[in-house]
C-alpha cells in the first residue's frame, strides 16, 4: 500500500503542482479517501488509475484537500482584536499591506476589507488574497455569497457593505476594491511584501514540522519589523524553531508579533 500511496502522492503533485509532502500523512490520506468511497474505489492503484484517466477528477481531489468552506467574521473576536488594537496602529504608514494567505472563496479578505473601512486606514490599504484554487479565486473574484456565509456577521456590517443580489448577497465596489486575488502556493515567494498583518488561519495543523517551520520562516521574511501574525485558533507555533521570531500578543486569538531585530 506504501508504494501505491507514493505513486499516487507522486502523481497529483506533477499534474497539479500541489505540494503533498508539505502536509501531514494522516489527515491527507483521509481527505483522498473521501473522494475515492464517493467513486467506489477501495485502493490507491485504483485511483492512480482513475485520475490518469480523468483529469478532471484533479480538481475536485484539491478542493477536498484544501477544504474551501469558510464564513465572514470566523472567529468574530478575532477580527475585533485587529480591527481595536492593531489596524489602529497603522495609521501612521502612508501604505498598509494585508495578506489573507489561503483565503478560499475570500470571505476572510473581505472581512479584514470591512474592518479596515471602519478605521482609519481604509484609504491606503491594499489586501492581497492568495489561494491555489483557481475556482474558489473566481468565486473570491465575483464577490457574491449565499446567506448562509454571514452566519457569523453582524447585522450593521451586513446592510453597510454588501447589496441583495437574486437572492444572495454582493460585495460593494468600494470595498471589494482594495482586495487582490491572485494564485499562489504559500511556499512560493510573495511578491508584493513586507506585509503589515498576515492571515493564515487553520492550515499550519495540517503539515508536516518541517513545512510549518519553512512557512513560518517565510511569513517572518515576508513582515515588516513589528508586524502580525495571525493562526488559527486550535493552531500554535510551539516547538517550532522559528517562534524565537515573534513575541505572542493574544494568545486567546493566537495574534503573534515579529520582533524588531
Amino acid at each position: 500500500m506504501e508504494h501505491n500511496f507514493q505513486n499516487l502522492i507522486k502523481l497529483i503533485e506533477e499534474k497539479t503542482g500541489f505540494k503533498c509532502h508539505s502536509y501531514k500523512e494522516r489527515p491527507l490520506t483521509r481527505r483522498i479517501r473521501v473522494r475515492m468511497r464517493a467513486l467506489g474505489l477501495s485502493e490507491f492503484s485504483q485511483y492512480y488509475d482513475y485520475l490518469n484517466k480523468n483529469p478532471e477528477e484533479l480538481k475536485k481531489l484539491i478542493d477536498t484537500i484544501t477544504i474551501n468552506l469558510s464564513y465572514f467574521f470566523r472567529n468574530f473576536e478575532t477580527f475585533e482584536y485587529i480591527r481595536t488594537d492593531i489596524l489602529p496602529e497603522f495609521a501612521k504608514y502612508e501604505k498598509v499591506i494585508l495578506w489573507s494567505a489561503g483565503c478560499a472563496q475570500g470571505e476572510e479578505a473581505y472581512s479584514l476589507a470591512m474592518i479596515a473601512a471602519e478605521t482609519a486606514i481604509t484609504g491606503k490599504t491594499i489586501i492581497y488574497a492568495t489561494d491555489i484554487d483557481d475556482d474558489a479565486l473566481n468565486k473570491a473574484e465575483q464577490g457574491i455569497y449565499p446567506v448562509t456565509a454571514f452566519q457569523y456577521t453582524p447585522s450593521e456590517y451586513l446592510k453597510k457593505y454588501f447589496v441583495k443580489y437574486n437572492g444572495d448577497y454582493k460585495i460593494k465596489d468600494d470595498t471589494k476594491s482594495i482586495v487582490k486575488f491572485f494564485h499562489l502556493d504559500l511556499f512560493d515567494n510573495f511578491p508584493y511584501g513586507p506585509c503589515d498583518l498576515i492571515m493564515c488561519r487553520n492550515v499550519l495543523i495540517y503539515m508536516s514540522r518541517d513545512a510549518q517551520s519553512e512557512l513560518v520562516r517565510r511569513f517572518y521574511e515576508t513582515l515588516r519589523p513589528g508586524g502580525y501574525l495571525v493562526i488559527g485558533k486550535v493552531e500554535l507555533l510551539l516547538g517550532i524553531p522559528e517562534a524565537k521570531f515573534f513575541n505572542i500578543v493574544n494568545r486567546a486569538e493566537r495574534v503573534y508579533q515579529k520582533i524588531a531585530l
